[in-house]
């Protein structure tokens, strides 16, 4: 009988070491868990009943009474998902020995994903806890086409020194010498069937009797060579699958019927329906049913293009199927915002469903694993920058003069400096005194590429990749509240031959606001609980100040400092005293006026005013209402023609603190009493128990553009 079988080999992984070690045990008469990954085949459909009578019940059963079989298949599923059920469904059991069969269902995986999405599987039962045996069973259709997914997988094997059978290999061989016939194994292309299942078994079985009498030497865990997006997920389904937003859709649809404890997902037949979630990660998937029944639908990341997801599909006649749609892909490995919505399409009107039931996301990297798009150079006297004190250089918001001369203090977070260039290259110079790491958004025609600046550092961040022939628009964004990092722009460097440009227009409109923690956007793209040991997440580009701005296609001045109040703090600044300086420190040079002036003032403090008391079981200070009325008064003085806008929320102080509506109110009511018609307040109603994420943003920054417009802009 002709095997093809990828045996261990010096310097290679300790997988199969550890595949041997299984064998003797097994062999020595003691127990062993096996867990099978995979699809509809390794399920058993198609041999009857399939959970007997299937590749993995006979294998299980050829190889003795103390095999305990744990079959974790899931028919219409590939990779990418498996990855979101691999710990529940097979490393939770802590099985000896683990294969894995995707060749099949990764040829309909998208092509970008199915590397890194296998490759994720491996390297996580390689490096569980307790790490099994692994083996990589290949399959392909009937007459061993196609390939492309066995054979990315079976160089994945090799790569990890992993045992592999290459079934289609071996069932060839077979027919080459005689001794079968495809056809006797399929009744249709896709699934073997009682026989081929048998087929299947049997050449894993002498696989594992041949890999014992291998030998192996151990060494390291090589490195990926699909990147390790997927090593990284976060399944949102059932309870955790939570619109937002929604119109239309309501909890329902078809649940898979093989994945345990799966609840509904959201479902509508309406034509108009939406919803949006907030999800997390480099990579967005969902994870929908498809039939001969059922409507497409559509859904975006961020302002990103509309994707269809396939949920009509003529040809599953009779059953239903499963599909990872990738909605977004080269993300930021943070937080997003999900839309869905029905595909207006030849079904409008029609009554069908349309459904989906979970999102899955991949790249959620830990702090030390996050990608870089930029590469760290020492800064050099002899080659030249373009100082950031270019006139050609647009700058917005409140910047001050850097630590050495000509350079720019970029500390308050929505700091932005607006250019053009030529070139395929662009380089930035900072330093930074302070001990916090800055993060900025570096946007080039577009596409922001994230930046983190280390405090305590003079370096250039070069732009890894070269950029496109012609003309580039950049923006550098300070995303980092400024009480929590500070970093100077010493100056560009470009390609040699490149040319700075006049600026790109000046915005009409320019917003400014002053706030806390809520307005600098912290903990907004944080996972789990509030933290702030890592500010990646915490970014104030995606706070509501920010986004209204950017939707009233207005400058952003941002003076927030989290934990800051008017009369209390959570540490030892009060708004009074930093409010009109260049940075968030008490000895902060003053902030010359802003040019363009702002348009539009807007105030939002008070959570910690009444936080910080009540976390000590104390009340808010009775005298804040006139201490409000005499801060306004100050934003009025330095401000003297702007609208002035009083908010109130975004978190629960309003709720829990009635002097807070009070003083907003006596304010509004004491100024237009003394002739300033030009004072409005507003209260939000989106607001989150502990700091918002971007979803309670993006609806507080809907709250307040409507406003604008409607009252103030008027």
């Amino acid at each position: 009988m002709a095997l093809s079988l990828m045996l261990p080999t010096a310097g290679q992984a300790a997988a199969d070491e550890r595949l041997q070690a299984v064998m003797r045990r097994l062999e020595a008469g003691n127990a062993i868990t096996l867990a099978t990954l995979g699809g509809s085949i390794t399920t058993g459909y198609a041999a009857q009943p399939p959970r007997e009578r299937g590749w993995a019940a006979l294998l299980a059963r050829s190889l003795g009474p103390k095999v305990k079989l744990v079959n974790a298949g899931l028919s219409g599923t590939d990779s990418a998902a498996a990855v979101q059920r691999l710990q529940a469904q097979v490393l939770d059991a802590q099985p000896d020995l683990v294969i894995v069969e995707f060749g099949v269902n990764d040829q309909w995986l998208d092509p970008a994903v199915r590397g890194s999405s296998y490759e994720a599987l491996l390297r996580r039962l390689l490096t569980a806890r307790k790490p099994p045996a692994v083996v990589v069973l290949g399959l392909t259709q009937q007459g061993n086409q196609p390939r492309d997914a066995t054979d990315l997988q079976l160089q994945l094997a090799a790569h990890y020194g992993l045992t592999a059978l290459d079934f289609g290999r071996w069932m060839q061989a077979r027919v080459d010498a005689g001794q079968d016939r495809w056809a006797t194994l399929y009744d249709e292309p896709v699934h073997p069937n009682a026989t081929g299942h048998q087929r299947i078994a049997l050449a894993l079985a002498e696989t594992l009797r041949g890999a014992s009498r291998a030998t192996a030497v151990a060494t390291p865990l090589p490195a990926p060579l699909h990147g390790r997006a997927h090593e990284f997920t976060r399944l949102l389904t059932g309870d955790t699958l939570k619109p937002y937003q929604s119109h239309g859709f309501a909890r329902g649809g078809e649940v898979h019927p093989e994945w345990p404890g799966q609840q509904p997902g959201w479902a509508t037949t309406a034509d108009d329906a939406e919803a949006r979630f907030l999800v997390f990660g480099a990579e967005v998937a969902v994870f929908h049913a498809e039939s001969e029944h059922y409507r497409n639908l559509e859904a975006r990341v961020d302002d990103g293009p509309w994707v269809t997801l396939r949920g009509h599909v003529p040809e599953r006649q009779g059953y239903l199927g499963w599909h990872y749609s990738v909605v977004g892909r080269e993300l930021e490995p943070t937080a997003h915002l999900l839309q869905l919505r029905v595909k207006r399409d030849s079904w409008a009107g029609s009554g069908r469903p349309a459904s989906f039931l979970a999102v899955m996301s991949a790249g959620l990297y830990p702090k030390e694993l996050r990608p870089s798009d930029f590469v760290r150079e020492p800064t050099r006297s002899d080659v030249a920058l373009i100082p950031a004190d270019d006139a050609r250089l647009r700058w917005v918001g409140r910047v001050g003069p850097g630590a050495l001369p000509a350079s720019k203090l970029m500390a308050w977070s929505g700091s932005e400096l607006r250019a053009r260039f030529t070139g395929r290259e662009l380089s930035l110079a900072f330093s930074s005194a302070h001990w916090g790491t800055s993060h900025f958004s570096v946007e080039i025609d577009g596409r922001v590429h994230p930046l983190a600046v280390p405090g305590q550092s003079s370096a250039v961040w070069r732009l890894r990749e070269p950029l496109a022939d012609g003309t580039h628009t950049l923006r550098l964004v300070k995303r980092t509240e400024g009480s929590m990092a500070e970093a100077s722009l010493l100056g560009l460097r470009l390609a040699d031959g490149a040319e700075l440009l006049a600026p790109p227009p000046a915005r009409p409109l320019t917003l400014a606001f002053f706030g806390d923690s809520i307005t600098a956007g912290a903990c907004n793209g944080d996972v789990a609980d509030d933290q702030y040991d890592d500010l990646y997440p915490h970014d104030g580009t995606r706070a509501y100040g920010a986004v209204t701005a950017q939707r009233l296609g207005a400058n952003y001045i941002g003076i927030a400092v989290s934990g800051i109040g008017i009369t209390a703090t959570w540490h030892d600044l009060l708004m009074p005293d930093v409010w009109d300086r260049v940075a968030p420190r008490k000895d902060a040079a003053m902030a010359p006026p802003e040019s363009p002036a702002p348009d539009i003032v807007l105030l939002n403090l008070g959570q910690n005013d009444h936080g910080f008391p009540a976390s000590k079981g104390l009340a808010i200070a009775t005298d804040f209402a006139p201490r409000y009325l005499a801060f306004v008064r100050q934003l009025r003085s330095r401000y003297p023609h702007a609208r002035l806008v009083l908010l109130l929320g975004g978190m629960s102080a309003p709720q829990e603190q009635p002097a807070l509506p009070r003083a907003v109110a006596q304010a509004v009511q004491t100024l237009r009493a003394q002739g300033d018609a030009r004072v409005w307040s507003y209260r939000f109603e989106a607001f989150a128990w502990a700091h918002p994420r971007i979803d309670v943003h993006a609806r507080m920054a809907d709250e307040l553009t409507r406003f604008l417009k409607e009252e103030v802009l008027k």
